[in-house]
This record gives structure tokens, sequence and C-alpha cells, in this order.
């Protein structure tokens, strides 16, 4: 529904511009941004601010195995009674474990939505402005419209790039 959606768009905007030239485009933004000094910034700050919980989940992880291990080990010396309490116990802390996950992957998502959306505001603005300036009638996200194919000659990602780069700089 997506590609029909784009090609009618397409289609449309060629009808527009039929006595004009038509000129697109295409970017990678998601390699726009890691690739860029503004992203590259925001996941290592991303990575530093979240190693602690990172190694408190490694650190549940690794007592998890170990309480699993002795009760493989001992499931067979344990009393019904015994073997039971120990194995209430290992759901417990596998219940507490994935909702410590759950909690730790959506902080991260939501400091990652903090820090991206300045570099995505000023991403658009950059490439809108490189489109007015180059005379671009569309410039699509390379995985967002579903471009299968585009030659290389369209693809402007290491443009915008350069562009975004230098921009953020001057911030």
């Amino acid at each position: 529904m997506r590609a029909f959606t784009l090609t009618i768009f397409l289609v449309f905007c060629m009808a527009l511009t039929a006595g004009a030239e038509t000129k697109i485009g295409f970017i990678d933004m998601k390699a726009v941004i890691a690739k860029s000094e503004p992203g590259s910034k925001a996941m290592e700050q991303l990575k530093s601010q979240f190693k602690d919980m990172k190694d408190n989940l490694d650190t549940q992880k690794k007592a998890l195995d170990t309480l699993k291990d002795e009760l493989q080990k001992q499931s067979m010396m344990l009393s019904q009674e015994a073997k039971m309490d120990k194995e209430t116990q290992y759901k417990r802390k596998v219940r507490d474990f994935q909702d410590m996950g759950q909690s730790y992957q959506r902080k991260l998502q939501q400091a990652e939505q903090s820090l991206s959306k300045p570099i995505i505001d000023k991403l658009l603005e950059v490439i809108e402005s490189y489109g007015k300036k180059n005379g671009y009638t569309a410039i699509f996200d390379k995985q967002a419209s579903g471009v299968i194919y585009g030659q290389d000659s369209v693809d402007l990602t290491n443009a915008i790039l350069a562009e975004l780069n230098k921009a953020m700089r001057g911030k």
C-alpha cells in the first residue's frame, strides 16, 4: 500500500511538472544520522549513560545462569518440596530480570529519542535547503519510501551527511 501511494504521488508530481525538469534524489537517513558527527556523539553519550544499567543486567543474567545450573545439578538430590521452592525462586528472579530488561529498554528508547530529535530536526532543515539550492523536485528517504533501485547519481546520502556535519558545527 505504501509503495502504491508513493507511486501515485510520484506520477502526480511528474504530471504537475511535465514542462519542467523533474529532479529526484534519495538519501539513507539512518546512515546519515549514524555516521554524522552529532549522531556519533549521541551514541557515545547513550553508551556511557546506560553503561551501569547494562552492567547490572549482565550481573543479573550471570546470577540467573548460576541459579539455573545449581537447580539442574541438585534436582535429583532435592526433595520435591525443596525442588519446587528452588524453581519458584528461579522463576521469580527470571521475571524480575525480564521486568528490569524491559524497563531498561524503555529508558534507552526515550533517551535515544530525546537525543536524536534535534539531529533529525536539523537534518530535515539541511535536506530542504539542499533540495531547494540544487533544484530537486523531491528527495526521499531510501528506506522509508521503499526505493528498491536508484542510480548512484541520485543518492545524496554523502552530500547531506557533509551538509549536516557543517550545519551542526556552526550551531
